[in-house]
């Protein structure tokens, strides 16, 4: 069997492969399992679960971001038990037959290859323009920020970023827009700066939140989330496992309320005093009682990975 070539995620600019090694201990429970990489960006993960499958085992990595698929399929064309799709991970289940899969694995956010890329409309760099799609399709940052109103702006900022100051804040970016102002970060960081109390030391961080909150709502982060682990788990078969990792706390708030429903046993209507259901409707359970954190030696070599959170849970 061909050796993949080295991926991509050490040298084109993607970030590194965060937890690798702690996801590789807890996902790969057979190596002649099918695995999921259903946030393939830019293959180290890929590359990991890779050097631990047998001559039977077999990868399917999506990705909704066509450089990344074609780069992944670059990188692997010579491995026959690889599989890149280009899709949202949401639609995880038309690749994946029910009750089949050892392990899934989601790393959640946006690749530094994104944030970086100034035409990908991710960084809040002087000029940049707003367009935050993962993939080519539907509607830009700047396209929302034309049609949304006050409420619909300030309620993406509270849902998607915990942003006290959003209906102030979300008054200020319309007013701009509706002024005629160019939509490029440049409207966005002027806005922020008006807010009361906001300095130097913590603009960048509020504007990161703007737009992680824009971002969010662009992608539907956190439907395709809800419906990509949920999907996940349709997928697979008893003691397979899946690993989300997940970067700030909207993220890994929406993974654990997905993934406290499947630890139900009984689904009765909570006011109900009897149950009815017969208590044998839990899916998951926990391999990790709290989330699994980067060590500082980590962190100290990957800054990114500073926020990371993982989750671990296995098929019953």
């Amino acid at each position: 069997m061909t050796e993949p070539r080295k991926p991509a995620a050490t040298g084109h600019g993607y970030h590194l492969a965060v937890m690798a090694d702690e996801i590789a201990e807890y996902l790969m429970i057979d190596p002649a399992g099918t695995y999921v990489d259903a946030t393939m960006g830019g293959g180290g993960h890929a590359a990991r679960i890779v050097s631990m499958l047998g001559e039977h085992g077999a990868l399917i990595g999506l990705d909704r971001d066509s450089e990344a698929v074609q780069r992944n399929r670059a990188t692997f064309a010579d491995d026959k038990r690889v599989r890149v799709e280009q899709a949202e991970f949401s639609r995880l289940g038309e690749f994946v037959p029910v009750d089949s899969a050892a392990g899934a694995l989601f790393d959640l956010g946006v690749s530094s290859r994104q944030l970086d890329a100034r035409e990908r409309g991710f960084s809040f760099q002087p000029g940049t323009a707003l367009d935050m799609r993962m993939g080519s399709q539907g509607a830009t940052a700047a396209d929302l920020l034309g049609s949304w109103d006050e409420w619909e702006l300030s309620s993406v900022f509270r849902r998607n970023a915990d942003i006290i100051e959003a209906r102030r804040l979300a008054r200020l970016i319309l007013q701009a827009v509706e002024s005629g102002a160019e939509m490029n970060s440049d409207l966005l960081r002027k806005a922020v700066e008006k807010l009361p109390g906001v300095r130097g030391d913590n603009r960048n961080q509020l504007l990161a939140r703007v737009f992680q909150a824009i971002r969010m709502e662009v992608n539907d982060e956190m439907g395709q989330v809800e419906s990509g682990l949920k999907a996940a788990v349709a997928a697979l078969r008893k003691g397979g496992r899946i690993c989300v990792l997940s970067y700030h706390s909207v993220e890994d708030r929406k993974v654990k309320e997905t993934f406290a429903e499947f630890e139900k046993e009984c689904v009765c209507p909570e006011r109900q005093p009897v149950c009815n259901c017969g208590r044998n409707h839990r899916k998951l359970i926990k391999i990790l009682r709290k989330p699994g954190l980067p060590t500082d030696a980590e962190t100290g070599r990957n800054p990114r990975a500073r926020s990371a959170k993982l989750r671990v849970m296995e098929r019953v």
